[in-house]
């Protein structure tokens, strides 16, 4: 098993549309199946690194505006990696947790979500965080909104509030903060993700699209991050 710093890895998978467009596919599709395929090996390198926790961006808050087609066949394809990947993940010791705003999704997809979480739950080599209907802005007026009703209630005083409590009311309650985040697909920037829990992570940014992301372009964002001193404004 491998040493490094990085207990908590975030990634955001990005450039599978285009990675089907530049193979001349018909559908956009045949990227996000391809990036699936990848993400299951993210997986497994995570576990050769010894990193105990993994975040992913599946589907953002922003991506409902995509075509009604798009959105509906990426939910049919989340469905399918629930449903038949859940096996894959118990033999691999890995725990699945999805965090956002699954308030806009349908009952019978909530209910494959809470049933590969709940047969997952006793599994401690990984946890993976997957971000479905999720942004970092929601997430944290989610967050507030919830926190007011209980300050309304006379639950909670606001002036006895701080940020490990505040904490305790995101999706990711219990979870460590990201310590380092990889993008692919070229774009500089996070996109919503995590606001709150890469404060104090490292973005590694590549070109390289999600499909085409290899053990060797994480190892290089891992040495990267070996050579960084955090010091936290100390």
């Amino acid at each position: 098993m491998g040493q490094n710093r990085v207990r908590h890895l975030g990634v955001i998978m990005d450039g599978n549309r285009r990675w089907a467009r530049q193979h001349m596919f018909t559908s956009v599709m045949r990227g996000h199946e391809k990036g699936v395929d990848t993400f299951m090996d993210l997986c497994t390198w995570c576990q050769d690194e010894g990193i105990p926790y993994l975040s992913v961006y599946a589907f953002s808050t922003e991506n409902w505006e995509r075509s009604q087609e798009e959105v509906a066949s990426l939910f049919k394809l989340m469905e399918k990696f629930f449903t038949e990947e859940v096996h894959t993940c118990i033999e691999r010791d890995i725990r699945v947790v999805v965090v956002g705003n699954l308030s806009r999704l349908d009952e019978e997809s909530k209910g494959i979500i809470r049933k590969a979480e709940e047969m997952t739950a006793h599994c401690s080599n990984l946890l993976v965080q997957i971000a479905i209907s999720y942004g970092g802005r929601d997430e944290i007026l989610r967050a507030v909104k919830q926190y007011a009703s209980e300050v309304a209630a006379g639950l909670r005083d606001p002036d006895r509030l701080t940020e490990a409590e505040f904490a305790s009311y995101l999706d990711t309650d219990g979870v460590p903060d990201i310590d380092l985040v990889i993008r692919t697909g070229g774009n500089r920037r996070l996109s919503n993700f995590f606001p709150w829990q890469t404060v104090y992570s490292e973005i590694w940014f590549t070109d390289v699209l999600w499909p085409d992301f290899s053990k060797a372009d994480m190892k290089k964002a891992l040495d990267y991050f070996e050579t960084i001193q955090i010091n936290k404004g100390k």
